[in-house]
């Protein structure tokens, strides 16, 4: 399981994510998309 909550991230000042919440149980398949510059690398690497 993959549990992610309120998670906030900063590149320097920049605020990348706000609030970021996710929740994958086991033996679900999910999708992250986004267009360039959305955050979805940065959420997989909180």
């Amino acid at each position: 399981m993959i549990k992610l909550e309120d998670v906030e991230t900063y590149y320097g000042k920049a605020q990348i994510l706000k609030k970021i919440s996710l929740e994958v149980k086991e033996g679900e398949i999910v999708t992250l998309i986004g267009a360039n510059g959305a955050g979805k690398t940065t959420t997989l690497k909180a």
